[in-house]
């Protein structure tokens, strides 16, 4: 997927800017600390990999995204670097909530993929997690998939601590939840 993060900010530029007009790549260069343009140029043509989260952030602002957008851009992002998206890291390494590292461990060793985790989204963005759906959703080839990020973002929205992801543990595992 080289190259989608670029078309995606490259997309985004169109009528963002003063009156309706384009963001130009030098005014989007400048809001990020004086980056060169054609640096930001080879980042939207695929040539180099998409900015750390500040920078990220801060083209986030500029472009105008909304949530929905901002978050696909994280996405692509990580898509891109290879990695999590950036704007997950800090939460799921929050030493307050260990049990989502466990979590997210125990679901890639049983092959849970995004059927699992589409069905914890479903039931977190509810409130209520219908659990028997969940632990029976279909096994997935996919468990780097879409579906986990959103069940991340939207635990972390909601303020969902350590007890929810305790309770994913338990479904998933009986109830060991002890960690590795």
């Amino acid at each position: 997927m080289v190259g989608d993060f670029g078309k995606f900010i490259n997309e985004k530029r169109k009528g963002r800017g003063q009156g309706g007009s384009d963001v130009l790549l030098r005014d989007l260069a400048a809001a990020m600390g004086g980056m060169s343009v054609s640096y930001l140029s080879d980042i939207i043509k695929g040539r180099r990999n998409p900015p750390e989260k500040k920078l990220l952030d801060i083209m986030a602002e500029v472009l105008k995204l909304d949530d929905d957008e901002r978050e696909e851009m994280y996405n692509l992002a990580g898509q891109e670097r290879d990695e999590v998206a950036p704007d997950l890291p800090e939460y799921i390494m929050d030493e307050s909530i260990p049990h989502v590292r466990t979590a997210l461990r125990t679901a890639k060793k049983a092959g849970l993929g995004d059927e699992f985790w589409n069905a914890v989204n479903t039931g977190a963005k509810r409130g209520k997690i219908d659990w028997e759906k969940t632990v029976n959703a279909s096994k997935s080839e996919n468990v780097q998939s879409g579906a986990l990020g959103e069940v991340i973002k939207k635990a972390e929205a909601k303020g969902l601590g350590d007890a929810f992801w305790k309770k994913i543990l338990e479904e998933m595992d009986g109830d060991n939840t002890d960690g590795e």
